[in-house]
């Protein structure tokens, strides 16, 4: 019978009736006991060799097996069963989905001369089908981009999207059965919590495992002069090239993507990074769709933000519409001066109040022309372009 994993036996024997006999000859005597013995002897070797057997079977570990995940699955949250990890055992399956990232960029200089600029920084893979989630500054302005993987093969980026409000970015490999990152749930991290960081440190160290504490969730820091809300900081030690590396908990479940270091005013051995259950969907929609859906397109107008001349008052002036399939009555130089009753001045005022909003929604616009204030109305529109 087997059960639970252990072998166990159930023996029942039955005892025949044996005739009794009156006398025996002592040569017969002589001949039953050695047959006995015999007999005892051999069958005790067979139930040794017969136990040996099954306990060599017992110890014999099942063969691991690698079950990839498709790409369909990508966006899925999925919690690890069993019991936390040990960092080398957690490092050694997460490993496997953190990728090293390489990147070339041409500018020109006065005298119009090509200068060639390199970079590089980490990604994680989330699809078997080459999909590799990354920090949009890893990337950003590239015009080569190229993945080494963890067992040393190199690949050209095919395909690559960038969400710069949130600095998430998807890079396309044509590749196939890669091993993809296991998806875990941060909104279940703990602040004390173990995890390890997995970049590429000095952009020529891939593979590098850190170990460290998730210090404080849901932190607003101003990162690159740009402020990013919601981030997990983290007392690993991080340096330039882990930007878009992965965080794991000790589950072996990816939990967060690399997106800044200690520097500055944050001092060293403080990093931050995007939490996995925000950016997966970022990357979800980067990926179907080519931009984030669901986000008002606050770049919809051209508009100047004039705070300071002797000519012109301050405040925020209409100079044209960026986006072709909206159409609208203000002409250039028109003053905006509320947005859905909320009076505004600047861009950032601006945005702040359609950021507000939700796509389809009516806004009604106040402006100023030549003195004469009017009425306008907008039917907000989703951002397409990320970048």
């Amino acid at each position: 019978m087997y059960n639970n994993h252990r072998y166990s036996y159930e023996v029942r024997s039955r005892v025949p009736r044996v005739p009794t006999v009156r006398r025996m000859s002592p040569l017969a005597v002589v001949f039953l006991v050695v047959f006995i013995v015999g007999a005892c002897i051999g069958s005790g070797f067979l139930g040794a060799k017969l136990v040996s057997n099954q306990m060599e079977k017992a110890d014999q570990k099942p063969q691991t097996t690698i079950i990839y995940r498709d790409a369909q699955d990508r966006g899925e949250n999925l919690s690890a069963p069993g019991e936390p990890m040990s960092a080398v055992e957690v490092a050694k399956g997460a490993k496997q989905s953190v990728v090293e990232i390489f990147t070339e960029s041409a500018t020109y200089s006065s005298r119009t001369t090509e200068l060639v600029s390199s970079g590089a920084g980490s990604g994680v893979i989330i699809a078997t089908d080459g999909y590799i989630l990354t920090a949009y500054h890893v990337v950003e302005d590239s015009e080569q981009v190229k993945v080494r993987l963890a067992d040393g093969n190199v690949f050209n980026a095919e395909w690559v999207r960038g969400d710069k409000l949130t600095d998430l970015a998807i890079v396309k490999i044509n590749a196939q059965t890669l091993n993809s990152a296991k998806v875990g749930d941060s909104t279940k991290l703990q602040a004390g919590e173990e995890i390890i960081a997995i970049g590429n440190p000095l952009g020529s160290l891939g593979g590098t495992v850190t170990c460290g504490n998730v210090s404080a969730l849901n932190r607003a820091v101003t990162i690159g002069g740009k402020e990013m809300v919601g981030l997990v900081q983290l007392s690993c030690s991080l340096n330039p090239g882990d930007s878009g590396g992965g965080i794991f908990d000790m589950y072996g479940a990816l939990v967060g993507i690399v997106n800044a270091r200690g520097a500055g005013e944050y001092g060293v051995n403080i990093g931050f990074a995007t939490p996995i259950s925000d950016a997966i969907k970022i990357g979800t929609d980067l990926i179907r769709n080519g931009f984030v859906t669901g986000r008002v397109d606050t770049e919809v107008f051209d508009i100047r933000e004039i705070s300071n001349s002797q000519t012109t008052p301050a405040g925020l002036y209409f100079m044209g519409v960026n986006n072709e399939d909206v159409h609208t009555t203000l002409v250039r130089n028109d003053l905006i001066v509320s947005v859905s009753g909320v009076a505004i001045s600047t861009t950032s005022e601006w945005e702040a109040v359609l950021n507000s909003k939700n796509v389809g929604d009516t806004v009604e616009i106040v402006y100023r022309r030549q003195g004469v204030e009017g009425t306008v109305r907008m039917v907000l529109t989703n951002r397409t372009d990320c970048d």
